[in-house]
C-alpha cells in the first residue's frame, strides 16, 4: 500500500480536505492518505515548509507528499513535483516550501505539473488542490511518472538553513525558524552530539535574555523557567516549562538567537 501525506493550510471545518480525498479515492482507492497536518498557517509557506522537513523522514520510501500552503493559487506560479531516485515524492506550489529539504535530498529530480490529462476535467481557479494536485497524487502513487506528468527543470538548491554545534562550539550564531502550538521556540542551531550532556555548557542568548546551561528536558525548569534544551526536531529549542516562551518573549521568526560556550 502507497501512502499519500497531505499538509495544508484548510483547516477541518469546512470541506476542503474532504473534497481532496474523495478525489484520491475516486483515482487510486487502495492508497493510504495520512493527514500530517491540515493547521498550518493560513498562506504561511515558511510554516509549512518546516512541518514537512520535521517529518517526512518519518514516512516510507515512495511516499507522495502534497503540500497546499498556497497564496499564489491561480497565479502564474508553477506545481511542481520533486523526487529522489525510487524515494519520496513532493508536489508543491512553487513557493519555497521545499527549502529546507532540498538541501537533504539526494540527486532530486524536478518536475513541472503541466499536462491537465492527469487533473480534473474541469480547474477552479481557487481551489488547485482538489483539481490538480489531488489526481496528480493519485496517480503518481499509481505509477504515473514526472514524464508523463509535465516537464523536467531544474531547481536551485538553497542552502541548507542549519547551523550545526557541537561540544567545541566556542560561539555560533542562528535565527528562530519555528514556533509550535505550545509557544516554544525552535531555532535553526543543530547539535551534532553523541550525548545530551555535552550541551550542558552552552549557554543561549535570545532577545535580551541569557539561558544558562543547557537542559535535557522539559522538567529539567522549573515552573515557569525559561531554558533551551535540544527538542524532539534535533534542533535547540527555547521553552518555558507548562507556558510559552514566544508569549514571553514576544520574539517572531527570524529572530536572532546566540548560542556560546558558558
Amino acid at each position: 500500500m502507497k501512502t499519500i501525506a497531505l499538509i495544508t493550510d484548510f483547516g477541518t471545518v469546512d470541506g476542503f480536505v474532504g473534497s481532496m480525498k474523495g478525489v484520491i479515492s475516486a483515482i487510486a482507492p487502495q492508497a493510504q492518505v495520512i493527514d500530517i497536518s491540515h493547521e498550518s498557517s493560513p498562506q504561511h509557506t515558511h510554516h509549512a515548509a518546516f512541518v514537512l522537513w520535521s517529518t517526512y523522514k518519518y514516512f516510507p520510501e515512495q511516499t507522495v507528499f502534497v503540500v497546499v500552503v498556497d497564496p499564489g493559487v491561480g497565479s502564474e506560479r508553477r506545481i511542481i513535483m520533486v523526487e529522489e531516485i525510487e524515494g519520496k515524492k513532493f508536489l508543491v506550489p512553487e513557493n519555497g516550501i521545499l527549502e529546507f529539504i532540498l538541501p537533504e535530498l539526494i540527486n532530486p529530480k524536478a518536475y513541472h505539473i503541466n499536462n491537465p490529462e492527469y487533473w480534473l476535467s474541469r480547474v477552479s481557479s481557487t481551489f488547485h488542490g482538489r483539481d490538480i494536485f489531488a489526481p496528480v497524487a493519485a496517480h503518481l502513487v499509481n505509477g504515473t511518472r514526472g514524464e508523463d506528468l509535465g516537464v523536467r527543470i531544474e531547481l536551485s538548491i538553497p542552502e541548507s538553513p542549519f547551523r550545526d554545534i557541537n561540544a567545541s562550539t566556542i560561539e555560533q550564531e542562528g535565527r528562530i525558524l519555528h514556533a509550535d502550538r505550545f509557544g516554544n521556540l525552535i531555532t535553526n542551531l543543530r547539535p551534532r552530539i553523541e550525548r545530551p550532556d555535552d550541551l550542558s555548557h552552552l549557554s543561549l542568548e535570545i532577545g535580551n535574555r541569557t539561558i544558562g546551561a543547557i537542559k535535557k528536558t522539559y522538567a529539567d525548569g522549573e515552573y515557569g523557567e525559561l531554558i533551551a534544551l535540544a527538542g524532539s526536531s534535533g534542533l535547540i529549542e527555547v521553552a518555558v516549562r507548562n507556558s510559552s516562551a514566544q508569549q514571553m518573549l514576544g520574539l517572531r521568526i527570524g529572530d536572532p538567537v546566540i548560542i556560546r560556550s558558558s
